[in-house]
């Protein structure tokens, strides 16, 4: 019976175990941006648009989304370069800086940098978009 038992509180803790994240907000948070990044570069828009807000997700298909980063073929490089979190004891935003190496059609390959905003949605970490932009 006491076998029961142990077997009941391990299979409690263990999804426990596996959802809980050592890492800073600030981490989280880089790695997220990063993953959503690499997905555009390489064309992979449905995965991308996973890593938006669960609200942005019910207004805006997967299309519309795409149709923001039609650039991002002329991307060579995309690394996230700074991430600054905001909301004191309770940190629920972030502000990520993106540093884009890109090359236009008939130019040299140029440096921009893009800011994002990530907020903290039951639990997890997504990019903010404005709906409609």
């Amino acid at each position: 019976m006491r076998n029961v038992y142990l077997v009941s509180f391990l299979l409690f803790l263990l999804p426990a175990c596996s959802t809980f994240d050592s890492r800073s907000p600030e981490e989280i948070v880089a790695d997220r941006a990063q993953k959503r990044v690499d997905a555009l570069m390489a064309g992979e828009f449905e995965v991308s648009y996973q890593y938006t807000t669960p609200s942005y997700r019910t207004t805006e298909g997967v299309g519309r989304y795409g149709t923001r980063w039609a650039g991002v073929g002329m991307w060579l490089s995309a690394t996230v370069s700074k991430v600054e979190c905001l909301g004191g004891e309770h940190i629920d935003r972030c502000k990520v800086g993106i540093k884009v190496l890109y090359k236009a059609a008939r130019y040299e390959p140029t440096v921009t940098f893009l800011s994002e905003d990530w907020l903290l949605v039951d639990g997890d970490w997504y990019l903010y978009q404005k709906i409609g932009e």
